[in-house]
């Protein structure tokens, strides 16, 4: 019986039938387990994809976690801290000192310190025009993971928008800044006379020198270029006197704080009911007054820095960190005071 088996065993196995049917089920199970092992493959893919999205966003969260609240990148734009910091020097700004904004331009939390005098601080630029949240939320990111190589923050001239000043920390709560010819006098609050700042910083203990470009012998000729300019805005005959003394390039001067001083007053003196002009002249001739948890930014490169001598104090609420190390250039890295 087992025999007969056997042989019609042999038989069938070879028919046609048989090699039919045992062609068709080598390719279904061949195909099944192909089915199988490319199902296996594209979800090893989509692991492998929700892994990195995954991990970028933790990277993303965590950037902005730091930069908001521990510290901030920042590149210097301008030569206005020369010679302490110079242009293209990259820094480390420690935003936990006077407590972090819960969001850019929120409140702060943790708020214990305040500014002191001379501290290299960092702070809002009062003119700047935001885009919104989101986009100083991404900008900030995108600038703290390239180290602050990009920055998306460009004007329409392809310039990046400054955001941010660095600037020095001078006139504080109570005192009464002044200029004259490009000098600063301070009086802080119960001395009865002003101070040079050269005198009053050698008394306080801050020995840092400032970088000087304009001769005093230039400073007569921003009084005559104001005064021509202020006959001009006020469409009214230049006296000839004016007109007959030289001053070369007086456009050059223009962009100098001390040409305003100059302006507003020439300006008061030739309309007299211009309360804003009046307002204006006054502030730069006698001073600025610094009120409570407020204070006055200036540039160690002081012919040569916008900063409050233009747009005046500054709430301590907008200074966002102390600058303290700068780790670019390598040949200049260290701290930065």
């Amino acid at each position: 019986m087992e025999s007969l088996y056997a042989i019609l065993l042999v038989m069938i196995q070879k028919t046609e039938l048989y090699t039919a049917i045992q062609s068709w089920t080598e390719k279904k199970l061949t195909k099944r387990r192909l089915k199988h092992f490319e199902i296996r493959k594209k979800q090893k893919k989509k692991s492998q994809l929700r892994e990195w999205i995954e991990a970028l966003l933790w990277a993303v969260i965590v950037v902005f976690l730091i930069n908001q609240f521990i510290f901030q990148l920042y590149e210097i734009p301008t030569p206005s801290m020369e010679n302490t910091i110079l242009v293209k020097d990259r820094v480390f700004v420690n935003k936990f000192t006077y407590g972090p904004e819960i969001y850019p331009g929120g409140p702060k939390i943790l708020s214990f310190n305040k500014p002191e005098r001379n501290e290299i601080i960092v702070f809002e630029n009062p003119n700047y025009i935001t885009r919104g949240p989101i986009f100083d939320i991404v900008t900030r990111i995108v600038y703290m993971i390239t180290l602050s190589l990009v920055n998306l923050d460009k004007d329409e001239n392809g310039e990046a928008r400054s955001q941010l000043y660095v600037k020095r920390a001078i006139g504080m709560p109570g005192d009464v800044v002044s200029f004259d010819k490009g000098n600063v006098f301070i009086q802080p609050q119960g001395y009865s006379e002003k101070i040079r700042e050269e005198s009053f910083r050698r008394e306080s203990g801050y020995d840092v020198p400032m970088k000087r470009q304009i001769p005093q012998t230039d400073y007569e000729a921003f009084s005559v270029a104001a005064a021509i300019k202020a006959y001009e805005i006020k469409h009214v005959s230049i006296p000839d006197y004016l007109v007959r003394i030289p001053v070369q390039n007086r456009n050059n001067f223009i962009d100098n704080y001390h040409f305003y001083k100059e302006l507003y007053a020439m300006q008061k003196k030739i309309d007299p009911s211009d309360f804003r002009i009046q307002s204006l002249a006054a502030r730069y001739k006698n001073g600025f007054f610094i009120p409570k948890n407020y204070l006055l930014p200036f540039g160690d490169n002081r012919d040569n820095s916008f900063d409050g001598r233009y747009f005046g104090p500054v709430a301590f609420k907008d200074v966002l960190g102390k600058t303290i190390f700068r780790f670019w250039p390598l040949n200049r890295i260290g701290l930065v005071n």
